[in-house]
């Protein structure tokens, strides 16, 4: 058998959540299946050091710079043939008619048609097409079972083709000894699902003005509407912005915040929780999404919409550092239970089960 996996979002969109799980899959998958696994990336493309140990079969694509979703299609007619693929793993973007092999497409969440967006009207109609799209997949991977549930109510017909395998965290992310506790961290995007205007609202109140500062890391912290956010309500003293992140400086962040926020209201998975845990920082995180999914016992779940609730529960951590010590072990704890390794096993079995779903069909 010969496993083909589409690579491409971890060159193409590195630093969102679907880039950051394609880098971190691609080398646990060719450390179980190296003989069986092709990777494929953009032709151009330097492939990262983490992923040379495994020495699994690259195939690098060409495709044109636009319109590559008009071509797609037949462009894998063509490669999945010629290099005899037994199945198919497309973890973005959506399932292109044609493709002659059993695929397994990942569903991450259906953020784009419920928020509103910056996108264009013909960027969210590719969304809503890439999204309809993966009726063609034979079997479909959610990282979640509220990700199942949402995919389910968009497309009742696909639910029973769902098979969640929930994402990993990298060994990378690991405590410190003595964690200097210098800041209250938040890291993602600055979408509006993303709901950073609680987190704001919570600290522009006066008994905010004892907790440490809030460090917003990542595309967040140069949306301009966050920045508008920060100087209307005068936080800018308050308010630490690091828009540019690479990853010692994210696991860096992560080992050194007083305390993890993330406040968004839907997520297919919500990664950062789960970093957070595994490098000993705290986590509030907000009730919605697959965040409690993801979180357990090991967080403090708050309604995205209380900006109260957001800063009372961050004045209590203040105040009883024994929770901050509790929410720290049990985080630990939860973080051990998610590696790369357990989603590139059951991924395995999952493009095992789609090649004898398609066979069966015939």
């Amino acid at each position: 058998m010969t496993f083909a996996f589409d690579a491409r979002a971890a060159f193409v969109d590195p630093h969102r959540g679907f880039g950051r799980m394609v880098r971190e899959l691609v080398p646990a998958l060719a450390q179980l299946a190296a003989e069986s696994l092709v990777v494929c990336v953009p032709a151009h493309a330097s492939i990262p050091a983490a992923w040379y140990p495994w020495s699994a079969q690259t195939l690098k694509l060409r495709r044109p710079r636009r319109g590559a979703f008009l071509t797609d299609g037949l462009a894998w007619a063509w490669t999945a043939r010629r290099h005899r693929f037994s199945c198919l793993h497309l973890p973005a973007w959506g399932v292109p008619a044609g493709v002659p092999v059993p695929v397994v497409a990942t569903f991450h969440d259906a953020t784009p048609l419920l928020f509103p967006t910056c996108l264009s009207w013909w960027q969210t109609k590719r969304v809503a097409l890439g999204l309809a799209s993966l009726r063609r997949a034979t079997l479909v991977h959610t990282p979640s079972a509220f990700a199942k549930r949402q995919l389910g109510l968009l497309f009742p017909e696909l639910e029973a083709r769902a098979v969640v395998v929930p994402h990993g965290v990298h060994p990378r992310f690991q405590p410190l000894p003595t964690p200097t506790g210098e800041f209250v961290l938040g890291v993602g995007g600055g979408e509006q699902h993303k709901n950073w205007e609680v987190i704001l609202e919570a600290y522009a109140q006066p008994q905010a003005h004892a907790l440490p500062p809030l460090r917003l890391l990542g595309a967040v912290a140069k949306e301009a509407r966050i920045l508008r956010l920060v100087r209307e309500k005068r936080l800018e003293g308050r308010v630490l912005l690091s828009p540019d992140v690479d990853e010692a400086t994210l696991v860096g962040a992560y080992q050194n915040a007083w305390a993890l926020v993330f406040p968004s209201k839907n997520e297919g998975f919500g990664l950062p929780a789960l970093e957070a845990m595994a490098c000993g920082c705290p986590v509030l995180a907000a009730n919605a999404g697959a965040l409690p999914e993801v979180c357990g016992d090991a967080a403090v779940l708050l309604p995205p919409e209380d900006p109260k609730a957001w800063l009372l529960a961050l004045v209590a951590l203040q105040q009883n550092p024994s929770l901050r010590l509790d929410l720290r072990e049990a985080g630990l704890a939860r973080a051990r239970q998610f590696t790369w390794e357990r989603t590139a096993r059951e991924l395995l079995e999952v493009y095992r089960a789609a090649i004898r779903r398609a066979s069966s069909a015939r």
